[in-house]
């Protein structure tokens, strides 16, 4: 019992319990709102999801990630955490009425334009909800993420799983989901106000989250372009309901994406730590431990692959039980994901952070480069081709890197 205890109280065990809870419910809030609208409707939603990612990244690097790095070091604490609300609030509301402009002067969603307010206040409680799980991780408030997140998903799963034994339209959906934020943003609230201090030099702040953010910010936009832009492409050349079968899809490879950020967060610091005492060490550790990953990993890659067919139609139901192909693609472009893994993650422990930018920047140039021929000529094949060859892509460049630094994970 005292070890049980011991574990439950653990700082780590209370994040991984949180993100286990988080991407639980962002899986079954996909799934379920995947089953319970038209496939136009659903890659309606799915790309706006798409496009909220962006804006969090984009704030993100303006925000919360220098805010991250200067709580320890600037004085006034508590004033600057107040700047920091207030400035993630103000680049939300600017970001928000930007996108206003946007549905006006696009003709494409013309046709949504019915959603634009239920779109509009999911994303607006989307992106708070996010900031404050950072914050709060920032401030090593733990407990309080996990209450966040317990009651975004009872709120959100709940209202879905209500829905599915009735009838509610596409808006009402949107509507729920977007309130759903409410009580998870007044406890974030509550417990936040009690670290603020409502006085701030602005001037200050200002100039240290420019300085810090302006390369965060551009290597952001580089990052979700270079990720996302096959798929973005896809909905514009294809259609939205082509979009939302991609973002299906994604979001059922999304729950692999924890165990890749598991394994970052523990390999990278151990690999960081051997790579003072010893290169050859933290070469060995690298591969040794990619290798008995690899081997799980791929088990479950196969089996998803062997099973693609039926895992759609368990996921979207029959209407999606054409996209069976995009499992079989995905489940490639992870495996491969994953055997470059330890290339990235020697990459970071190197800090060769140029060269980690300058991939990404290499991995976008052949997306701009191929997209429209890909998409014209193959449709979702040729999204799935040109996001495997960006991978690889990538992995080659920093692999190039890693032998010009004589650093040879593989021989």
């Amino acid at each position: 019992m005292a070890t049980i205890k011991k574990i439950y109280k653990s700082t780590k065990f209370k994040a991984l319990a949180d993100q286990a809870i988080f991407s639980g419910n962002s899986f079954l809030v996909t799934i379920l709102l995947a089953r319970l609208v038209a496939p136009e409707l659903f890659g309606l939603f799915a790309g706006w999801v798409l496009g909220i990612y962006l804006a969090v990244s984009l704030v993100s690097s303006l925000v919360i990630q220098p805010y991250q790095v200067m709580l320890s070091k600037v004085d006034e604490q508590r004033k600057y955490q107040f700047f920091v609300t207030v400035l993630q609030l103000s680049c939300v509301l600017v970001l928000l009425l930007v996108t206003q402009g946007i549905f006006k002067l696009t003709p494409f969603l013309h046709d949504y334009t019915q959603y634009k307010e239920a779109l509009l206040l999911y994303a607006f409680g989307f992106m708070l909800h996010d900031f404050f799980r950072k914050s709060l991780l920032a401030q090593k408030q733990i407990s309080q993420i996990v209450i966040l997140d317990i009651l975004l998903a009872l709120m959100q799963s709940g209202m879905l799983l209500i829905a599915s034994f009735t009838s509610w339209s596409f808006i009402v959906l949107l509507q729920l989901l977007a309130l759903s934020y409410i009580p998870a943003l007044v406890f974030a609230l509550a417990t936040s106000f009690k670290s603020w201090k409502f006085s701030i030099n602005w001037k200050k702040y200002i100039q240290l989250h420019y300085q810090q953010g302006k390369w965060l910010f551009l290597s952001a936009m580089v990052q979700w372009w270079s990720g996302n832009l096959f798929v973005v492409a896809s909905g514009m050349y294809l259609g939205v309901a082509a979009l939302g079968a991609f973002r299906l899809v994604q979001s059922l490879f999304g729950v692999l994406n924890v165990l890749f950020q598991t394994f970052e967060n523990y390999a990278l610091p151990q690999t960081a730590r051997l790579m003072t005492q010893s290169r050859i060490t933290a070469q060995q550790y690298l591969k040794r431990l990619s290798v008995q990953s690899l081997t799980l990993f791929a088990s479950v890659l196969v089996t998803v692959f062997l099973l693609s067919d039926y895992i759609i139609v368990w996921a979207g139901g029959d209407q999606y039980a054409t996209y069976g192909f995009l499992v079989k693609g995905m489940s490639v472009l992870y495996l491969i994901i994953f055997i470059g893994y330890p290339v990235r993650l020697a990459i970071r422990a190197l800090v060769l952070n140029k060269h980690f930018f300058v991939g990404y920047i290499l991995s976008l140039v052949f997306s701009l480069i191929s997209f429209r021929f890909m998409l014209t000529h193959f449709q979702l094949v040729g999204a799935l081709i040109g996001l495997i060859a960006s991978q690889l892509i990538l992995i080659s460049f920093w692999q190039f890197i890693l032998v010009k630094n004589k650093f040879l994970l593989w021989r």
